[in-house]
C-alpha cells in the first residue's frame, strides 16, 4: 500500500514538473500571473469591485489554489497539439492567458468611466506591469479616484402641467435625496421610475429619452445641484385602449396560412382569432378573459400589461405570449395579444438508477399529460412507476429484494376554485388548484406496506421569486397487510409497550394532513447571475385535529392502545414545522461558496404517542451529514444496532443540520467541491428502543455530528451526477475518544462513506 502511494506521488510530481505553465506562451509574450487594484489616494479603500472590469484575468485555479486546468493544457504535445490525447488535453484544459497591453489600457478606461458614473467625476486609472519572471507578469491598475461628489439639491422640471402633478405626487418615492452620491445608477433608476410612472398613468409614448439630468458642480467643492428635466410632446398625451385582439395559434398555424383563414368571435369586449378544425377555439373565451387585465376603453396602464403576462404564463397550454400595441390615432391604442399553444397531449418515460446505502437498484416511470382537458388549460396527469432494489445484510428472510410500484393521477386548474369568489378576485390571487390521487405498494422481505393518498391544495405567487402552497386536505391511508413471521418474532412480539415506535409503524394508520408552505428567493430566474443568492423555505403541517374534535360527539371506538379509531383505523395527530435557508456567494467566475442550514420539529400528541414513520426525520446520506450512510446517524448518541432493520429506530422528531460547501469548476463539465457538514436528529420523548435519543436543551449541542469531504460533479446543465466522499470528524455515538473523534483518529474503513446521487445536495 505504501509503495502504491509512493508511485502515485512520483507520477503526480513528474506530471507537475514536466508541464511548464509557460510552454504555450509565445516568445516575447508574458503569462498573466495576477491582477491587482491599488488606490493611490487611500490604500485602505482598494476599490476591489473594479476588478470585474478587467478584460483579462489570470487562469483559473482549483479551489483558488493550483492552476490545474492550465497544467492540463500544457501537458499536450507541443509539436502535434491537435492529435490524439493532446487534442483532448487542450479541449478539457485551459489556454494560457497572455498579457495584452491594449486590453489592459481599455480596461483602465472602463474603470475610470465606472468611477465617474459612481460620483468620482475626476477619477483617473492607469495600468502597469511588474515582471515576476522572464515569462510572467503581474498587472496592476492604479486608481486615483479624487473627490466623491454628492447631491446637494434636487429640482424637477416637467413640461406638461398634468404630468407634473403626478410626478410631484410621487416625490416621496424618489430615489434621489440630498447627501446621496452622484451615482449614474441612481440617476438611471430614477429615470426608469419616472418612465414606469408615466406608463402607469396612460402616457404610453414617454420613454427614457424624455428624461435627462443636469448637474451643477461649480457651487461647492464636492456637492452638486441636480436638475431633472422631463420634456417632450410625449409627456402631454395620454392614451386609451380602444380595442383588444387575441390571436391563438399552435406551431402548425404559425408556420402556415391558417391564421389568414382563422375563425374569430367577439366575447366580453374583445375579439379572438383562432384556427380550428371544428369551429371552436382551443381555449374557452371566458378563460382568456379571466387571465387578462386588458379591457376595451380603459386608460393604458403598464401594470395591466405585466399582470396579463404573468397570469397567462400560468396557463400550461400556452408556450409563450406576446403583447404589442398599435397607435390607432387620436390617443387610441389597439392591443394585440399573440398566444402560442403547446401540444395538447404528451407522453414521457423516465429510467433511473438508485443507490441506497450501497444497495443498487433501478426505477422506471411512464406518464401521460393532457394540458387542456376541459378547454380551460386544465392539466391532467397520469403516471405509473415501478422500482427494484437488491437488499444486503438481511439474514433470516426468504427474499433479498425491495419492490415498489404505484400509480398517481392529478388534475390542476389554473384558477382558485372556491365558491362565491368573483372573477376579479380570482384574477388578483392568480392561484392554481390541485387535486390528486395516489397509490403506492412497497414490498420488502420483512413486510408489505400499501399507501392510498388523496390531496386538495392551492398554489399561488410569483413565477420565480415567491411561492405559496396551502394543503387544504391531504389524506393518507397506510395499510400493512403482511409482516414476515421472522420479523414478527424477532422484533415485534418481544415488544410489550403499546407506545413503541417500532410497533406503531407496522399498524394501519390514517393521516389527515393540512398545511402551508412558503418559498422565496432573490433570484429573478433559474439562471440568475447575481453575486449573492438565497432561498428560504418554511412550512407547517398538522394532522388529526378535526377528527379529534369529532371524537366525542361521534363516539369513536378505541383500540387496545387507547387510540380513537375511524372506521376501525387509528388516526395520527401531530404538528410539524420545517425551515431551510441556503445562501450562495459567487466568489469568481468558476467558484461559489454555499451555506445551508435547516431545522425541523414534529410533536405527536392526543391520539398519537409517536410520529408516523413517513413523517419522521433521518440523518446522514447524500443530502445530510455525508460522513454517514443514509439513515445511519442518531438520534442523539444512539449508535444503531442491527443494520438489517435499525433504520426504523434511527429516526427522530427533531432535526438540525448545517453545511458549508465550496464549489469550483475543474475542467470540461466536471466540477469539484469541498464540504463540511454538521447535524443530527433527536426524539421529543424518551423511547426505550432509542437510548440517548432524547433532545435535551442542556446537552444537544454536544451531540451534533460533524463530517468533511470532497466531491465530484458532472454537470450537463439538464442533469447533475454527483459523487461525494465524506469522512466522520465527530461521532456523538462513539463510546471512546478513539471512536468519538475520528478527526484525530481517522479510519477509512470505519469513517468513510461514499454517496452517488443526482442533483446538488442543496
Amino acid at each position: 500500500m505504501k509503495l502504491g502511494h509512493m508511485l502515485l506521488a512520483s507520477v503526480m510530481l513528474g506530471v507537475t514538473a514536466s508541464c511548464s505553465l509557460c510552454r504555450y506562451v509565445p516568445d516575447g509574450s508574458y503569462l498573466l500571473e495576477k491582477v491587482d487594484i491599488v488606490n493611490a489616494d487611500n490604500p485602505k479603500d482598494k476599490h476591489s469591485d473594479l476588478i470585474r472590469l478587467s478584460t483579462q484575468m489570470p487562469n483559473s485555479r482549483w479551489f483558488g489554489l493550483t492552476r490545474m486546468p492550465l497544467r492540463i493544457y500544457s501537458m499536450a504535445n507541443q509539436r502535434h497539439p491537435d492529435r490524439g490525447i493532446s487534442r483532448i488535453l487542450q479541449k478539457i484544459g485551459e489556454e494560457p492567458v497572455i498579457y495584452d497591453e491594449l486590453l489592459a489600457t481599455a480596461s483602465a478606461n472602463d474603470m475610470r468611466l465606472s468611477l465617474a458614473n459612481s460620483g468620482y467625476l475626476n477619477a483617473g486609472v492607469r495600468s502597469d506591469v511588474d515582471h515576476v519572471t522572464a515569462r510572467k507578469v503581474r498587472l496592476r491598475y492604479t486608481v486615483s479616484p479624487g473627490r466623491l461628489f454628492r447631491i446637494d439639491t434636487v429640482r424637477v422640471v416637467v413640461a406638461d402641467s398634468g404630468f407634473a402633478e403626478i410626478v410631484e405626487g410621487s416625490r416621496s418615492a424618489s430615489l434621489l435625496q440630498k447627501g446621496m452620491n452622484l451615482d449614474c445608477e441612481l440617476l438611471d433608476g430614477e429615470r426608469q421610475r419616472i418612465v414606469n410612472l408615466a406608463h402607469s398613468n396612460g402616457y404610453y409614448a414617454v420613454s427614457r429619452d424624455n428624461i435627462s439630468f443636469v448637474a451643477d458642480t461649480a457651487e461647492t467643492d464636492d456637492m452638486a445641484g441636480l436638475t431633472m428635466l422631463v420634456i417632450g410632446p410625449e409627456t402631454s398625451r395620454r392614451y386609451s385602449v380602444s380595442k383588444v385582439n387575441y390571436f391563438l395559434s399552435d406551431e402548425a398555424a404559425r408556420t402556415s396560412d391558417q391564421l389568414l383563414r382563422a375563425d374569430s368571435l367577439d366575447c366580453d369586449g374583445y375579439r379572438l382569432y383562432y384556427p380550428s378544425a371544428d369551429g371552436k377555439p382551443q381555449l374557452r373565451p371566458g378563460v382568456i378573459a379571466s387571465h387578462s387585465y386588458l379591457r376595451q376603453g380603459q386608460m393604458f396602464n403598464s401594470d395591466s400589461v405585466s399582470n396579463t403576462y404573468q397570469s397567462l404564463s400560468r396557463l400550461g397550454l400556452l408556450k409563450y405570449s406576446n403583447i404589442s400595441f398599435q397607435d390607432a390615432g387620436g390617443s387610441n391604442l389597439v392591443a394585440n395579444v399573440s398566444m402560442l399553444t403547446r401540444p395538447k397531449h404528451s407522453f414521457g418515460l423516465e429510467v433511473e438508477g438508485t443507490n441506497t446505502a450501497g444497495d443498487l437498484g433501478a426505477a422506471a416511470s411512464a406518464s401521460y399529460v393532457d394540458r387542456n382537458l376541459f378547454r380551460g388549460s386544465e392539466q391532467f396527469m397520469l403516471k405509473i412507476r415501478g422500482a427494484y432494489e437488491s437488499i444486503s445484510n438481511l439474514p433470516g428472510y426468504s427474499g433479498n429484494t425491495y419492490l415498489e410500484y404505484g400509480a398517481e393521477a392529478s388534475l390542476d386548474f389554473p384558477e382558485f376554485l372556491i365558491p362565491f369568489m368573483s372573477q376579479e378576485r380570482q384574477r388578483k390571487i392568480q392561484a392554481t388548484t390541485q387535486f390528486s390521487l395516489k397509490t403506492d405498494v412497497q414490498q420488502r422481505p420483512e413486510f408489505q406496506k400499501t399507501i392510498f393518498s388523496a390531496g386538495w391544495s392551492y398554489l399561488w405567487g410569483d413565477t420565480w421569486s415567491t411561492q405559496n402552497k396551502l394543503d387544504v386536505l391531504d389524506l393518507n391511508y397506510l395499510v400493512v397487510p403482511w409482516i414476515s413471521s421472522h420479523f414478527q418474532q424477532e422484533y415485534l412480539d418481544p415488544i410489550t409497550s403499546g407506545k413503541s415506535i417500532l410497533k406503531y409503524n407496522y399498524e394501519d394508520l390514517l393521516i389527515t394532513k393540512a398545511g402551508y408552505t412558503f418559498y422565496h428567493t432573490n433570484s429573478t430566474s433559474q439562471t440568475s447571475a447575481r453575486p449573492y443568492r438565497y432561498t428560504v423555505r418554511a412550512g407547517i403541517e398538522t394532522s388529526g385535529n378535526v377528527l379529534s374534535l369529532l371524537e366525542e360527539p361521534l363516539e369513536f371506538k378505541k383500540n387496545e392502545d387507547g387510540q380513537s379509531m375511524v372506521m376501525n383505523i387509528a388516526f395520527a395527530q401531530y404538528v410539524k414545522h420545517d425551515f431551510s435557508f441556503t445562501a450562495n456567494w459567487r466568489i469568481s467566475k468558476y467558484d461559489n461558496m454555499l451555506f445551508h442550514v435547516e431545522w425541523g420539529i414534529a410533536v405527536p400528541y392526543g391520539n398519537s404517542s409517536s410520529l408516523p414513520f413517513e413523517k419522521r426525520y433521518f440523518a446522514g446520506g447524500a443530502n445530510g451529514v455525508r460522513g454517514w450512510a443514509v439513515r445511519a446517524l442518531g438520534p442523539g448518541t444512539y449508535g444503531g444496532g442491527d443494520n438489517a432493520i435499525d433504520y426504523i429506530r434511527q429516526s427522530g422528531d427533531v432535526k438540525l443540520g448545517a453545511s458549508l460547501e465550496y464549489r469550483s469548476r475543474l475542467f470540461w463539465k466536471l466540477n469539484g467541491a469541498a464540504f463540511v457538514d454538521a447535524g443530527n436528529i433527536w426524539t421529543v420523548r424518551e423511547y426505550a428502543e432509542q437510548p440517548g435519543g432524547l433532545f435535551r436543551i442542556d446537552s444537544f449541542y454536544r451531540q451534533i455530528a460533524a463530517s468533511y469531504g470532497l466531491g465530484l460533479r458532472l454537470d450537463f446543465n439538464f442533469l447533475v451526477v454527483r459523487l461525494d466522499a465524506g469522512m466522520k470528524a465527530y461521532n456523538p455515538a462513539g463510546q471512546t475518544d478513539y471512536d468519538r473523534l475520528p478527526l484525530t483518529h481517522p479510519d477509512f474503513e470505519r469513517d468513510l462513506a461514499f454517496h452517488l446521487a443526482v442533483g446538488y445536495p442543496f
